[in-house]
């Protein structure tokens, strides 16, 4: 059986030949890319003007201080940075061949592509949540890469995939994917 499936706007499914491909786009709504990329540009810039005091005539515990100021910042320019590319240019692939489950986030052709026997896998669904917890609401902000909505038990290990995916739409590619796990 050959075919394109498509379910929303973000999800397109590939079937041929046994093999199952799925990609789910990470785009947002151009405000929201417009707005992320502000305050990546923003975030980038505070960091450039403190900076420039590092190399200041300043005490050592002021200078000390700045150092893990900036430690942090760039942990949080990392974060701003790969939310903004994922939201750009980035999309999930899972791939269901031979047995074989491939899940893979691509950005810009980059991403580790992790391999999963079909066999293995138990408790294949929809991953509950409370939808007025604050982890909840937190993960399904567009500016986090993260709030996948399904997942399995590869041999006693948690796998999480589908980030952003509304309730109906993972429902019907939940069917899709299982279907192809019986062959």
């Amino acid at each position: 059986m050959k075919g394109t499936t498509k379910i929303g706007e973000r999800i397109n499914c590939k079937t041929e030949a046994g093999k199952l491909e799925v990609s789910i786009s990470g785009k947002i709504p151009k405000w929201q890319e417009s707005l992320l990329f502000f305050w990546v540009l923003a975030w980038s810039l505070c960091g450039l003007f403190i900076v420039q005091y590092l190399f200041s005539d300043w005490p050592s515990d002021q200078k000390i201080f700045l150092v893990v100021y900036l430690a942090f910042w760039t942990f949080f320019e990392y974060k701003a940075i790969h939310a903004w590319l994922w939201r750009k240019f980035g999309f999930e692939s899972i791939i269901i061949e031979n047995g074989e489950l491939f899940l893979k986030n691509d950005i810009l052709g980059r991403g580790k592509s992790l391999k999963f026997f079909t066999d293995n896998i138990k408790d294949f669904g929809w991953l509950t949540s409370n939808p007025k917890s604050f982890g909840n609401v937190y993960f399904k902000s567009f500016w986090i890469v993260g709030g996948e909505t399904i997942g399995f038990i590869h041999l006693g290990q948690k796998v999480t995939f589908g980030m952003h995916i509304e309730e109906r739409e993972a429902a019907k590619l939940i069917g899709i994917i299982r279907k192809h796990f019986k062959k």
